[in-house]
């Protein structure tokens, strides 16, 4: 495969061909952290005890803390607590300020907040970390053993920031638990949310109650991120992938649980110290159901589930608040016209001549009905085949039924890459079958078979990777094939980890548009759905109006200069994702950035490799314009003695962010 050096923006953006300038800036990094060390230590000793809340985020106003309570700001936050020459720890020592540490505390399992901990615990200080999420610490190495072999097909949607190492952990927290250190009373609660098993911990010092609470809650009402809230829902019997932020109620529960605690001071993993903890609850609360009154209102699966279904899932989140469903589309069809045949989410259109060509083949039945019909001769010869995304259930017998019957397979240029080589992509129900040759097609590019004119558009609705077909008949038949974009109760935009994002030119905003401009009689056509169905002009009006509300719930939600950067997992990674590699044999590995600012950033990528490996460059620079996709080269070689999986992780840094371990390569190697 050739990479070339180019930017690609937002409107035709493709995972294949990026590229921005490299360039070392590992004396940068040295001169900040040098920077931030002094800083602390002169405001140490000025202020004597004295905290200046504050930081590299965002300084706040300047506070008190109780004696004996140390704030130490960085990529994650540290604080720890002295007494009688002894100290413990919560979260870590992010700037290497601490000695000798007796204990320190976790509130969570992910690795993006628990590398501040690391060096505190091989020094000997002992680990407290939540009983629930103890296979996530202790058991690392086996979660990558295992999700190796279970990352295609994943319906769960959990996030991988889990650490490559196991962590020895000493003792365990739960909720109602309560930890004596040195006359001092450490209080668990329970504060799942963030993660599935997350605790908070109280400490009353100097008649002040401090929490805890990791990444629960971020200072000025708002959460790190969405997509680490997709979950299950075990109520309605929702699977992981279909739980739109579902962990959301359990935010709410914690948020709730943690009020009723009464904390003067949080200190949270992340950002400032939050001073009135009650505001920001409140504030965090009111946003969460904000955006869920809006998300509701549009909800793809109350076609395919009812009514009572999707109120069950906004109870959790909105208790008796009501929600103002749209109505169904206004015009739905049940009669299929009698040249297509359905077999699950495959259509198979067939010629006045016989001839026949298929969208999408998802499962070994729809090739069997295919072959049914073919020696019932209702055809006599399949010509091509078009995928109309990259999902498991769409793909994953394409390539068997390409070479059985030796036809083309098209797909748009955005998706070209990810159906021939699935491996290198971290991405939801994804087949392991890569699809080889794909042929791209261009936006607006048309192809004339039989009586049909095909028109290919980027149609990235319910996922990134994701096209739409224009199908019109000499006689005058119009059909829009929208993959799994809608239904005809709203948006498919239940899984985060799609990437459905909120950019005007990509997501669901860029399909409405598509379906605004169409003109004259047409249908929409979900691969799932028997019906065909079409929007009324207030109804298009509505969902637009949903989305935009939802892009301004989430933008006072998260601490991000764009809310896409909160709802996009994907925004920064490795390409390939996973790849095989042989020991001393050097390979490449690109870090891949989507800014979705609206102007140019520049962003710092640095790989940890593992002893004895080497990285050429150490450290990358990676200038990438306003709404547009970079990459960067790695040139990386294995140790001589190196075997069996290595997972590779990267911290990615910019403005005045400085994420650690941020993403992750699955490297097996080879003997």
């Amino acid at each position: 495969m050739r990479y070339g050096r180019r930017g690609l923006s937002l409107d035709s953006i493709q995972s294949m061909g990026l590229g921005c300038r490299e360039s070392i800036w590992g004396c940068w990094i040295r001169r900040q952290e040098a920077k931030r060390k002094r800083s602390l230590r002169d405001c140490r000793r000025r202020l004597a005890g004295v905290l200046l809340l504050g930081i590299a985020a965002g300084c706040g106003p300047q506070s008190k803390l109780p004696s004996g309570l140390t704030f130490l700001p960085g990529a994650v936050n540290g604080a720890a607590i002295e007494r009688d020459g002894h100290t413990i720890a919560f979260y870590g020592d992010p700037v290497g300020e601490l000695g000798n540490v007796d204990k320190v505390f976790l509130t969570h399992h992910r690795r993006d907040a628990v590398w501040a901990a690391l060096d505190l615990a091989s020094g000997g200080a002992r680990v407290v970390a939540p009983a629930v999420e103890l296979p996530y610490l202790a058991q690392a190495e086996g979660f990558w053993s295992e999700f190796q072999g279970t990352r295609f097909h994943d319906y769960a949607q959990q996030s991988t920031k889990v650490l490559t190492r196991n962590l020895d952990v000493q003792e365990l927290a739960s909720g109602g638990r309560s930890i004596d250190w040195k006359g001092l009373t450490i209080d668990v609660l329970d504060t799942p949310g963030y993660t599935r098993g997350a605790v908070s911990y109280m400490v009353e010092m100097g008649g002040r109650r401090v929490a805890f609470t990791g990444d629960l809650l971020f200072r000025g009402g708002k959460i790190l991120d969405l997509y680490s809230l997709q979950d299950s829902i075990e109520e309605t019997e929702t699977r992981g992938y279909h739980g739109y932020a579902a962990r959301a109620a359990d935010v709410i529960a914690s948020l709730r649980k943690l009020s009723a605690a009464e904390p003067d001071i949080i200190v949270p993993a992340r950002g400032p110290v939050i001073e009135n903890p009650a505001a920001d609850i409140d504030l965090l609360l009111g946003r969460i159901q904000r955006l869920f009154l809006a998300y509701f209102r549009t909800d793809a699966l109350r076609w395919y589930w009812g009514e009572e279904n999707l109120a069950k899932r906004a109870r959790r989140i909105l208790g008796d608040t009501p929600v103002d469903w749209m109505p169904m589309a206004v015009r739905i069809r049940q009669t299929p016209p009698r040249w297509w045949h359905k077999f699950g989410t495959s259509r198979l259109l067939v010629s006045d001549s016989k001839a026949a060509f298929l969208i999408d083949c998802g499962s070994e039945s729809a090739m069997e009905q295919i072959s049914r019909l073919q020696r019932r001769r209702v055809f006599d010869r399949l010509e091509g085949i078009f995928v109309t995304h990259f999902h498991d259930d769409h793909t994953e017998f394409v390539q068997a039924m390409a070479s059985e019957h030796d036809v083309p397979v098209y797909a748009g240029r955005e998706l070209q890459d990810i159906l021939q080589n699935p491996d290198a992509y971290r991405m939801p129900a994804m087949t392991f079958k890569p699809i080889r040759p794909v042929h791209p097609l261009s936006e607006g590019q048309k192809l004339r078979w039989h009586e049909f004119e095909f028109e290919y558009t980027y149609f990235p609705g319910q996922a990134i990777y994701h096209g739409g077909l224009d199908v019109r008949r000499e006689n005058g038949e119009r059909y829009f094939f929208v993959g799994d974009s809608f239904s005809p109760s709203g948006l498919d935009d239940y899984c985060l980890l799609n990437r459905h994002l909120l950019h005007t030119s990509l997501g669901h905003f860029r399909c409405l548009d598509k379906l605004r401009g169409m003109e004259g009689e047409y249908w929409l056509v979900n691969q799932h759905i028997d019906e065909v169905f079409r929007y009324s002009d207030e109804q298009l009006l509505t969902m637009a109006e949903v989305l935009a509300e939802k892009k301004r719930a989430i933008a006072e939600m998260v601490p991000w200069e764009d809310p896409n950067f909160g709802i996009d997992e994907q925004w920064s990674r490795f390409y390939p994702y996973g790849l095989e590699a042989s020991p001393a044999e050097e390979f490449d590995l690109y870090g891949v950035v989507l800014n979705h600012l609206p102007e140019a950033e520049t962003f710092r990528i640095r790989p940890n490799v593992p002893k004895g490996w080497k990285c050429i460059p150490t450290f990358a620079e990676l200038h990438v314009g306003a709404h547009e996709e970079g990459r960067t080269l790695f040139r990386v070689t294995p140790d001589e003695e190196a075997s069996g999986l290595t997972v590779l992780t990267a911290d990615v840094a910019f403005a005045e962010h400085d994420l650690r371990q941020w993403i992750e390569a699955m490297i097996a190697v080879r003997p």
